[in-house]
């Protein structure tokens, strides 16, 4: 909005002189850029349509007020919470820790291969424009698609290829992953200072010296901070896949929540927040010190000169092959050991043919009334999740929040709301409204889980925001509110686009957590195929959504480019 405001005041003055006009005469208006009009039209287009998705559902300011009073209702009936076997209660959750540490170390190698091929220019450092025009295309074909579809629709292929157990979510996790994973990577590998690719590429280094020396010294800080950050979410996405037959505590949870005992849901939904609060801490401590030991450029290496051992260097050694070990005992707690895996993979191969082609026959007559359904939750819940997301993510970020106090009131209410797993969120607001206001329960469930995930991609932006906008409004007399509208939200606009774009990627990908407690149709349809094994029809449903998600995607990507 800043480069817009200057955009325009340019062309205007522009447009004045061509015209002959004077400041005292008539200003014209301002051109209609590609990026003026898709900053206007895109916030009203999605407002629009939110109002229109949560008219349909049935969603009104009295059913929002009275359904979260249902849902402290509940919880009220449900203190204090109990754990009948702590013992077992607590090595679930160790089981679902272990399924995350591994799917995240799976995901890493692909994803560093992925990320530097479906970089601009990444192929050119392996081998030449000529290989750059066949990897490239293929790998952001791989990493699209590994995001587009929902890591439970994964562990539900490889349960049925391998049988139940740990491993299926493990895979489920890491093929999931590597869609994240690779695009972060690709984005950090782009970003990269080509002066150092320079300095190396002089000294007569070649590809894959300039790759090794040149760029990747410069985006390891970043990558560790993505994989850090992967590792909390997919703890969280692990929860979920017990509940589908890969093991760990989901399945403890949704038992509690079937037979009503809601003070034992609690108390194995506290320890597994406490979990993930644990998990988040680690990981923030850990990109602080590994970040903070990355800080500076990466300098081409002299041949002959030893690199010293600095603290930060020594760190970085040590949380490396921590890190090693570490996944090295994931993959023997989860029984992902080579011959596993390659059984996998062979079962994987014979699966296949259960998937596809795929049946529309038996869904045929709900599939378009259920993804209108799906489509109106996750429009719904990304609306009513942004805007309270932004609020609470603008009061998180130092260089916005008006006080201390406030920050800190908005980081705490931030992190406890980022440590509930989506499947617990769902299970409560089901629980609470029941049944026959399934789609309602859900969509405010996504809500909160929307909300939460807006405010953190707010808060972390805001950070950096650029301080000299917001001098040069104030220095012209505006108010706070025309710094916040002007200065802040100006400069916020494109990744405010990107954020409201992803998190309806998110919502749209939940239907199946939805349906597996009868909270959407599709997702209901969804979950007695699974348990019928009817996959071909499995397929059905999932194809229409995937295809959703890619159109999302695909505009997404477009905004970006044009408001860049």
């Amino acid at each position: 909005m800043i480069r817009l405001a200057q955009e325009e005041t340019t062309s205007t003055s522009t447009s004045t002189a061509a015209r002959g006009g004077t400041a005292g005469g008539d200003w014209p208006g301002p051109p209609r850029t590609g990026r003026r009009v898709a900053a206007w039209v895109f916030p009203i287009l999605f407002v629009a349509l939110g109002v229109l998705a949560l008219g349909h559902l049935g969603v009104g300011v009295g059913g929002l007020v009275s359904g979260f009073g249902e849902v402290v209702a509940l919880l009220a009936r449900a203190v204090p919470p109990t754990l009948g076997d702590p013992a077992t209660t607590f090595a679930h959750v160790l089981d679902t820790l272990w399924m995350a540490i591994a799917g995240t170390a799976l995901a890493t190698v692909p994803a560093a291969v992925l990320g530097v091929l479906a970089a601009s220019k990444g192929g050119e450092r392996a081998g030449g424009p000529g290989w750059r025009k066949v990897a490239r295309p293929a790998a952001l074909a791989v990493i699209v698609a590994c995001r587009a579809v929902p890591d439970v629709v994964f562990a539900v292929f490889f349960v049925a290829a391998i049988g139940i157990g740990p491993l299926p979510g493990v895979l489920a996790l890491g093929l999931h992953s590597v869609g994240m994973l690779g695009k972060l990577f690709a984005e950090a590998v782009e970003q990269a200072d080509t002066g150092v690719r320079e300095a190396v590429a002089g000294t007569g280094a070649g590809p894959e010296q300039r790759l090794l020396a040149g760029v990747l010294p410069q985006v390891a800080p970043a990558w560790v901070a993505a994989i850090l950050y992967r590792l909390d979410i997919n703890f969280r996405g692990s929860v979920l896949l017990g509940a589908v037959g890969a093991g760990g505590i989901g399945l403890d949870l949704k038992t509690a929540f079937g037979f009503t005992d809601y003070r034992e849901a609690v108390g194995i939904a506290l320890v597994t927040v406490a979990v993930v609060l644990l998990v988040e801490a680690v990981s923030v401590g850990l990109r602080g010190q590994l970040l903070g030991a990355g800080r500076g450029k990466a300098v081409p290496p002299v041949r002959g000169v030893r690199v010293p051992w600095t603290r930060g260097r020594t760190a970085a050694h040590l949380a490396g092959w921590g890190a090693i070990v570490l996944a090295a005992v994931a993959f023997w707690r989860v029984g992902a050991s080579p011959t596993a895996l390659a059984n996998a993979a062979a079962g994987s191969v014979r699966a296949l043919g259960e998937f596809f082609p795929p049946d529309f026959g038996p869904i045929a007559g709900s599939l378009g009334e259920g993804l209108l359904e799906t489509v109106a939750i996750a429009l719904g819940a990304t609306f009513l999740g942004t805007l309270a997301g932004i609020p609470l993510g603008l009061t998180a970020a130092r260089a916005v929040a008006p006080g201390d106090g406030v920050r800190l009131t908005a980081r705490v209410l931030l992190v406890g709301l980022r440590s509930i797993p989506d499947l617990l969120l769902v299970l409560v607001f089901v629980a609470a409204f029941g049944l026959m206001d399934g789609p309602v329960a859900g969509t405010l469930a996504l809500a909160v889980f929307t909300a939460a995930l807006v405010a953190k991609l707010v808060a972390d932006d805001a950070e950096e925001l650029r301080a000299g906008p917001r001098e040069a409004v104030r220095s012209a007399g505006a108010g706070p509110g025309q710094e916040l509208t002007v200065a802040v939200l100006g400069q916020l606009t494109p990744r405010l686009t990107a954020t409201t774009l992803y998190a309806l990627d998110v919502n749209l990908r939940a239907f199946f957590v939805l349906g597996i407690v009868g909270a959407g149709e599709l997702g209901f349809a969804l979950s007695q195929q699974i348990r019928a094994l009817g996959y071909d029809v499995v397929t059905a449903i999932v194809l229409p959504v995937f295809l959703l998600v890619l159109a999302v995607e695909a505009v997404s990507a477009r905004l970006r480019s044009v408001l860049r």
